[in-house]
């Protein structure tokens, strides 16, 4: 019995630490990505309250960022030379980046939702 209770605390402190972390609109390193601080090959983005979370993202080149629409309102996201079209709530959309660089991005419908892909 005490090591069931024990158990169940580690896992509700691991729980809480994990969800501690998220939503902090700050570079996120996605579970996947490889040692040594190199960026992630695949990033998810959230489009909710009218805003990207995370903001500032690291990819590898040639990884892509997938933004998953979970607002109530439609979005197009777009940068220097692509964009998604619109993208209805519950939908997704896929950019791949095959350039290093810091990337804007930008919802071209809601001018103030703005974020930054770094490309690495």
């Amino acid at each position: 019995m005490k090591r069931h209770v024990i158990l169940v605390l580690a896992v509700a402190t691991a729980a809480a630490l994990m969800l501690a972390g998220c939503g902090s609109g700050t570079t996120t390193t996605p579970s996947g990505t490889t040692g040594g601080g190199s960026a992630p090959s695949a990033v998810t983005v959230s489009m909710a309250g009218i805003a990207f979370n995370p903001s500032t993202i690291d990819v590898a080149v040639g990884g892509a960022v997938s933004f998953k629409n979970d607002d109530t309102v439609q979005h197009i996201v777009a940068g220097e030379s692509w964009s998604s079209g619109p993208i209805d709530p519950g939908k997704s959309f896929t950019q791949t980046f095959s350039t290093a660089g810091a990337i804007a991005v930008r919802c071209t419908i809601h001018p103030s939702m703005t974020m930054t892909v770094n490309v690495k």
